[in-house]
């Protein structure tokens, strides 16, 4: 869905009064996300745009990843997001919690969160974006209406992502050896991704791109769900992003991958 569709969507419901008490926009997160944001929060408060645009609304509380770790604590949570969503709107109409990113929260954090979300404030509106709407809690993405936007998803699919699934399921992997050969597996994908692209005069960034944001969608499920100490699990997120920031360069998917492997911890 485009973002003009989505907000007219969700601008019908406002006018309605039949708006849900919480949105989860799937998509790039600094760019369609945001734009429908802007968007929704400028239906809200039409005489404070100016406010809006530039991040000072006093009714609008925003969260994102924060920190070397790129997570969103539950301190976090709880002083700047719930305690401001709990007392009265400023301007005697709707109070509005944004969270970007809002994968990278972490259990607790989510958890907290969800506890708002079940019985939110009257007249309160939260709205999540992510660009990996799995890796969030199921019990939240449930109680959130969900609108796909432009790069809502972005991972590979059918064999590919059977491939890259194949290696990231295992459980307990360790050693040189054992993390050598499944990091090998896993550049045989990613090349086989270039070349298909290149054959068929694809994008061959965006294929690289979609490969390793399947990666994370793994990493950052363990992370979610706890299968990991948050310690380790942020460990694993960074050396999948440090990967991909070199398989840009003229390096080998195979030593990239393998340096890669040999840093992440599976459950």
């Amino acid at each position: 869905m485009d973002v003009d569709s989505a907000y007219d969507l969700i601008s019908r419901s406002i006018d309605a009064g039949s708006v849900a008490g919480g949105y989860l926009f799937c998509g790039d997160v600094a760019g369609s996300c945001a734009e429908l944001e802007r968007k929704v929060l400028e239906k809200l408060f039409p005489a404070e745009r100016d406010q809006v645009a530039a991040g000072v609304h006093p009714d609008v509380a925003r969260l994102a990843p924060e920190g070397r770790k790129g997570s969103i604590h539950v301190k976090t949570v709880r002083e700047s997001l719930l305690a401001p969503m709990s007392v009265s709107s400023f301007s005697g109409g709707w109070k509005v919690g944004v969270i970007a990113g809002a994968d990278r929260m972490e259990e607790a954090a989510a958890n907290a969160f969800l506890k708002t979300l079940e019985e939110p404030p009257p007249h309160t509106l939260f709205i999540l974006e992510t660009d990996s709407p799995d890796s969030i809690l199921p019990t939240i993405r449930s109680r959130c209406q969900r609108v796909d936007l432009p790069g809502a998803d972005g991972v590979l699919e059918g064999e590919a992502f059977e491939a890259v699934a194949a290696v990231m399921r295992e459980r307990g992997l360790e050693g040189t050896f054992a993390k050598s050969r499944a990091a090998r597996r896993l550049a045989e994908v990613l090349t086989s991704l270039r070349e298909g692209a290149a054959d068929e005069e694809g994008d061959a960034s965006a294929a690289r791109r979609a490969f390793f944001r399947t990666v994370m969608r793994f990493v950052r499920d363990w992370m979610v769900r706890g299968e990991l100490p948050l310690r380790q699990a942020a460990a694993n997120v960074e050396a999948v992003e440090d990967a991909y920031r070199k398989s840009s360069r003229s390096i080998g998917d195979v030593p990239v991958l393998c340096h890669m492997m040999e840093r992440m911890v599976f459950p």
